[in-house]
């Protein structure tokens, strides 16, 4: 079989640049060969940082950017995760390297991405899936964090303490205002006591957001049919798992909040201000976070907000 030439990638504006190459469909259906994968579709997925193919309505084919170790997490977080959420997640059935990129083949999940019904679900439905959410969360956070896996044990203090030291350049470089950046350090320096040193870890999905949550109908009502990617998968603090879903499902959603995080078994008496101030500590230190992205999601004079304005206005659960 002719080998494919690839493009050389050397670094993120390469990958960029090389992301939609029609090169990539062939890798695909090489990779479908040699598992014997008979198909009569391949079709790519226009979301995400790594290449996705669906392969028919069976399958899925995940090639992972050279840049992160998301093929390690994500192997080694499915391998763990399966079964333990009460909800669906994908089946690893076959993983290897195609000149050099590292990929896994999936089963493909049923179900609609949650963002796409999200805003024409009545209030009922989703206080019922985010609730559902918060029990599937909970029952994962049941088990002692693999930390035998090193891909997942990324050395939670070292990361929260790494997160802390470069947050201002990350939120300048998503455009954060000036006022946020220059009081960023006292901010998290006047909540990071709060973070617990000692905690028992916990697997964390990571990366909880509107399109990886899956919704199919039941009885008339959409219901949560399953979660996939756990390329971000790191074990850690179990109020992390909170950031994502707080603000691309649930953010500025008073009642949304509460119910779920009573669901995953807080009490009504926890939900409190310090709660709220590690919440949004988190949101600072979260991984992927874009300060001016979750402040837009508010209203678009919310980027105007002080930190502590942002706050109250992206965690609203806490007693009034």
């Amino acid at each position: 079989m002719t080998r494919l030439t690839l493009p050389i990638i050397s670094d993120a504006d390469d990958y960029k640049r090389h992301f939609q190459d029609d090169i990539w469909q062939g890798v695909a259906a090489r990779i479908c060969a040699q598992h014997n994968l008979l198909h009569s579709s391949l079709r790519r997925s226009p979301q995400g940082e790594n290449i996705v193919f669906f392969v028919d309505s069976a399958s899925v084919i995940k090639i992972y950017t050279p840049f992160r170790d998301g093929y390690a997490r994500e192997k080694a977080a499915l391998e763990f995760a399966g079964g333990k959420l009460g909800l669906e997640t994908p089946t690893i059935l076959h993983a290897g390297e195609f000149e050099g990129w590292s990929y896994l083949v999936m089963t493909q999940l049923a179900g609609v991405p949650l963002r796409e019904v999200w805003r024409d679900m009545e209030t009922g439905e989703r206080i019922e899936i985010v609730s559902r959410l918060g029990v599937a969360l909970k029952n994962l956070h049941a088990h002692a964090a693999p930390l035998s896996q090193s891909a997942l044990n990324r050395d939670w203090h070292g990361f929260v303490k790494r997160q802390a030291q470069t947050c201002v350049e990350r939120q300048r470089a998503c455009g954060a205002n000036p006022q946020w950046l220059n009081t960023l350090p006292a901010y998290i320096k006047a909540r990071f006591e709060l973070l617990p040193t000692k905690f028992a870890p916990v697997l964390l999905h990571g990366d909880v957001h509107p399109l990886n949550v899956l919704l199919a109908q039941e009885s008339g009502r959409w219901q949560i049919a399953g979660l996939f990617d756990f390329a971000d998968s790191l074990c850690g603090f179990h109020e992390y798992e909170f950031v994502a879903p707080g603000v691309l499902i649930m953010q500025g959603e008073r009642e949304l909040q509460r119910a779920f995080l009573l669901a995953y078994g807080y009490r009504e008496a926890e939900l409190d201000l310090n709660l709220r101030a590690r919440l949004m500590l988190l949101t600072v230190l979260y991984e992927c976070s874009d300060l001016r992205k979750y402040a837009l999601r508010v209203a678009p004079e919310a980027v105007d907000l002080t930190l502590n304005e942002l706050e109250a206005a992206i965690w609203t659960f806490a007693a009034k």
